[in-house]
């Protein structure tokens, strides 16, 4: 943690907790003991994240099955994957709701870019059918921990990034002069603070340089980032957000300009089975 970062934490006088519901699927899936019964007995303890959990399987981009009404019904419609990364997702994110009365607009931007990466993340590695990707949907919805944090905690500081960026320099470089740190640094250490996986964690820090990585998920949701922002999905108000594509995703993820053409021109229909989620 470099000096920056470090002073700026220790301003944070009540650091969230884990809810209840997330903390202990972490523990399950830590133990290994990630058997569905157990996830599924967890997450009916809190009706708001069952709630939510149901109107993602009930979603059109996954296309299959009857609408379902409790998560049992959910798990045999998306999968046991599918659910345990919304929970956890969604249970996390919502610790930050509210934080900030006079800037809900900035909480609701970040929470539907989240989702929408997630979502994103979770189509790009189906259209290159690939395995053991099965924590790509958790990746993809937590990437923007760090934006969560100082918008909550610092919005100074997140208004004064915003307005160097609007002067035409890259995010990365307006965090550095305000801040001295990256929103992937702040995020990456309240996930190491919450005990999440070392591979979230990852992702977390690395999602706008994946180069400096070698986790094939910081490429995936580096990619389902700069995609979601390109289609009006942006973390914050000011258009033009996205960086560039990092190159190093081509080689990550064994893919071409041509097959990332490939997907995005199928992604408008993504969005589309996506309705009033993205509100």
């Amino acid at each position: 943690m470099n000096d920056s970062l470090r002073i700026l934490t220790q301003r944070i006088l009540k650091l969230p907790t884990v809810p209840p519901v997330a903390d202990k699927i972490i523990q399950l899936v830590s133990s290994k003991a990630s058997v569905v019964n157990s996830i599924v007995e967890t997450i009916e303890t809190d009706p708001a994240i069952s709630a939510k959990v149901i109107s993602f399987a009930n979603a059109a981009f996954f296309r299959t099955g009857q609408p379902v009404t409790i998560i049992q019904d959910a798990v045999m419609k998306i999968g046991f994957d599918n659910v345990k990364s919304i929970a956890l997702g969604i249970a996390l994110l919502t610790l930050f709701k509210g934080k900030q009365d006079t800037d809900e607009g900035g909480y609701h931007n970040i929470n539907r870019h989240s989702i929408v990466v997630g979502v994103f993340s979770k189509e790009i590695v189906d259209f290159m059918g690939w395995k053991n990707h099965e924590d790509i949907f958790t990746n993809g919805l937590l990437h923007d921990l760090g934006l969560m944090v100082m918008n909550a905690f610092f919005p100074e500081i997140y208004a004064g990034i915003e307005d160097k960026f609007k002067t035409g320099m890259s995010f990365p470089d307006a965090e550095n002069e305000v801040c001295g740190f990256t929103h992937g640094e702040i995020g990456a250490w309240l996930a190491d603070k919450w005990n999440l996986p070392n591979n979230m964690c990852e992702v977390i820090r690395y999602h706008h340089n994946p180069s400096l990585s070698s986790s094939t998920a910081a490429a995936i949701v580096h990619l389902a980032d700069i995609i979601a922002i390109r289609r009006g999905f942006s973390p914050m108000s000011s258009v033009g957000f996205e960086g560039p594509l990092d190159i190093a995703v081509m080689r990550l993820l064994g893919m071409n300009e041509e097959r990332i053409e490939q997907f995005e021109s199928g992604i408008e229909e993504i969005i589309a089975m996506g309705g009033n989620m993205w509100l």
